[in-house]
């Protein structure tokens, strides 16, 4: 599903420059997971960002993220996704 992204897609970020709707920074986010952003930050346009990879100097503290802009189709598809699994669980009730 995710489209691959070219070197000109990726933004790496600090984690302490990325704060989270809870208060914690980037950090708290593993690789696969997603971003949603309602203004410009640290690099980042406004929508739905994939962490891609994390770095640093210590493996167990790195200190960047790699994030990819996440199209509009692909967010489409995995709230789709989400939808069929929910229905699966459920069995079509919410």
């Amino acid at each position: 599903m995710p489209t691959s992204p070219t070197p000109a897609d990726l933004v790496t970020v600090h984690y302490a420059d990325v704060e989270l709707d809870n208060g914690e920074n980037i950090r708290a986010l593993s690789v696969g997971e997603y971003l949603e952003l309602a203004e410009p930050t640290a690099g980042m346009a406004p929508g739905t960002w994939q962490v891609v990879a994390w770095h640093g100097d210590d493996p167990v503290f790195p200190d960047e993220a790699v994030m990819r802009p996440v199209s509009t189709v692909e967010v489409l598809e995995l709230r789709r996704a989400a939808s069929e699994k929910l229905a699966a669980i459920t069995g079509g009730n919410r």
